[in-house]
């Protein structure tokens, strides 16, 4: 509140002997300025927000966050961040659906972010680690135009040797929900690693260019299998690669 308060004592000691309007959105743009706009990165425009290794066009722009600077500032550890970053997004998409609107005013966005870190200090986090130590990560992106094929893959004794985990490049953490729900997937327990959980940041939190997730700093202590199509480049860190047909 005191934000505001002083904004609107600052608009005031600046105003001439005429009344001055201050717009709702030169309230949210203030209020973002005290320094939380740091920890975003620009939002990619519609059409670059694609996928080149799964070849798809995606419909749910991605708020990716500034690791460096969330590290230097709260000392988070690279699965932390990945958490932070899949929640809040997770968390935008709740707001904008009940909202009914596509944008979010920057003060809320603001307010999701740090309730959402507050969850992550917390220990609370959406995705669930599976207790079972071994797990299967399958890169559904090659599969999403055959749904048949793509059911066999995940109900197919080898991949329920481990705990099923589908990966997407393509779909968002809800997106990713809703699909495996659509074939009845989410019955078996699977666990979901979306786009919103990719970052430029190795576990390292140095830039690497290009979007990755390192499962192995991610699940540490599990042995993870990977089932693809295809070798996949963005996924990091010591795992078993079972190519698929």
């Amino acid at each position: 509140m005191w934000h505001l308060t002083f904004i609107l004592l600052f608009l005031g000691s600046c105003a001439n002997t005429e009344p001055q309007l201050v717009s709702s959105g030169t309230l949210d743009r203030a209020y973002i300025s005290s320094g939380i706009e740091k920890f975003f990165h620009v939002d990619l425009p519609h059409w670059a927000n694609f996928s080149s290794a799964g070849q798809c066009q995606r419909k749910t722009n991605i708020r990716y966050l500034h690791f460096e600077n969330l590290k230097n500032s709260y000392d988070l550890g690279y699965q932390d961040l990945i958490h932070l970053q899949n929640m809040f997004n997770r968390k935008l998409y709740a707001y904008k659906t009940s909202a009914t609107q596509d944008e979010i005013p920057l003060k809320d966005e603001s307010y999701v972010f740090y309730n959402v870190y507050q969850q992550v200090l917390g220990g609370s986090f959406d995705f669930i680690e599976p207790k079972f130590k071994k797990v299967s990560v399958v890169w559904i992106d090659p599969y999403l135009g055959d749904k048949k094929k793509l059911i066999q893959i995940i109900r197919s004794e080898r991949v329920l040797q481990g705990h099923p985990i589908l990966l997407s490049h393509c779909l968002t953490s809800y997106e990713l929900e809703e699909f495996a729900r659509s074939l009845n997937l989410d019955e078996l327990g699977v666990k979901y690693l979306s786009a919103d959980m990719f970052s430029i940041y190795g576990e390292d939190i140095i830039p690497k260019y290009r979007f990755t997730i390192n499962l192995q700093k991610f699940l540490p202590g599990k042995e993870i299998s990977v089932f693809g199509k295809t070798s996949f480049d963005a996924l990091l860190g010591d795992y078993k690669f079972i190519p698929l047909e």
